[in-house]
């Protein structure tokens, strides 16, 4: 799962709509759920690609936003700069963080997608800083030690995942998955 997600972001124009199956993917597994993972993969795939590459193209052009912002550190020093990378920072965590599961669990039109995605990622500061510290935290531990990135990545999803469908459970915008009982 790790390789497809990481292989899906490195393509630019699939970053969303990997995001968006990996998500899916993760979340059956997390949930217990059987079924075979390309079955699953199609069918997130088909729901919803098209909202995932949009949202997918917002997360790539707030990215370039915040690398042309960071090339200029050096010529107007960093304290100029900082405000600008935190606002573009932020962005790109909630439309990772948040709109990005809300397009793979949901199913309403593209901006509603986007505007409860800033809402519940800015309602929910505690559970989207902590997200992003794991980025940063993964982000290390793969630039210091290369393999890590086969598992890294995988490891993120899976706790991000789990606590997002405990918040969407918690807050009862889903029910619980129905528990399977055993013959």
């Amino acid at each position: 799962m790790s390789l497809v997600w990481v292989a899906s972001l490195a393509l630019v124009l699939t970053a969303g709509a990997g995001t968006v199956v990996a998500y899916e993917l993760c979340r059956r597994q997390v949930l217990g759920k059987d079924g075979g993972y390309r079955a699953i993969a199609r069918e997130a795939w088909r729901q919803s690609w098209k909202q995932a590459t949009v949202v997918g193209l917002l997360v790539v052009a707030v990215a370039a936003v915040g690398i042309v912002t960071l090339s200029y550190v050096p010529t107007l020093r960093l304290s100029v700069v900082l405000i600008p990378l935190i606002v573009v920072a932020l962005f790109l965590i909630l439309l990772l963080f948040w709109c990005l599961p809300l397009v793979a669990r949901f199913t309403n039109p593209t901006w509603r997608q986007l505007l409860n995605g800033f809402t519940l990622g800015l309602t929910k500061p505690s559970l989207t800083f902590l997200l992003a510290i794991a980025v940063v935290l993964g982000g290390v531990v793969v630039w210091n030690f290369m393999p890590a990135v086969f598992v890294v990545p995988g490891l993120i999803l899976i706790w991000w995942c789990y606590l997002l469908e405990r918040f969407f459970v918690a807050r009862g915008y889903v029910q619980p998955e129905p528990e399977e009982t055993g013959i």
